[in-house]
């Protein structure tokens, strides 16, 4: 008998076990200029029934992006974020570094107006180290990789990291943006 699977469905099983950790805006540029803006929401996997001796762990980036005011872009991104690789994003980490896997959830999106890419990077050691590990490695790398410019991280525990300069708190925000109107909806949670 032949089982089929369906791995959406799995996928979205698994956010039970994630637990967000930070969340930050950003601008998408073509050409020098901005033409589409969204929200990262950064989890780390945690499941209270599997403890891993050996500290090792993944990070799940979740990019929703709004394609409302310039439609033109969705086709696009798929390209886009096909350029995170697993030889391409490995120079930016040291040898903690396991693995990447992208996740295109777009297709289990009913909006049109919205684009999901969900990106799992894996390490050999994790705990405790993520706040470095994204503000030092992970955003510039996507940074690099990506035609992105991150807003300041925001942490889900609203105490900023030792690595986050006073001055990068205050972020400029347009008024009227649906990306700011989601970020201060996860800052009120």
């Amino acid at each position: 008998m032949n089982v089929i699977y369906d791995l959406g469905q799995i996928t979205l099983s698994l956010k039970p076990d994630e637990k967000l950790i930070a969340f930050t805006g950003f601008s998408i540029f073509q050409n020098r200029q901005p033409v589409g803006e969204g929200i990262l929401k950064i989890s780390s996997f945690q499941n209270m029934f599997i403890t891993r001796a050996d500290w090792s762990g993944h990070l799940t980036l979740t990019f929703i992006i709004d394609t409302d005011p310039v439609p033109e872009i969705r086709g696009n991104l798929a390209t886009i974020f096909e350029n995170i690789t697993e030889s391409t994003i490995r120079r930016f980490f040291t040898d903690t570094f396991e693995t990447v896997s992208r996740c295109p959830m777009n297709a289990a999106s009913k909006s049109g107006k919205w684009y999901f890419e969900e990106i799992n990077i894996y390490f050999k050691t994790l705990k405790d180290k993520e706040p470095a590990i994204i503000e030092q490695h992970v955003i510039p790398a996507l940074e690099t990789i990506l035609p992105f410019r991150f807003d300041p991280i925001e942490w889900w525990d609203h105490a900023p990291s030792k690595h986050q300069n006073a001055s990068e708190l205050e972020t400029p925000r347009a008024a009227g943006s649906l990306k700011n109107a989601i970020l201060d909806w996860f800052r009120s949670l």
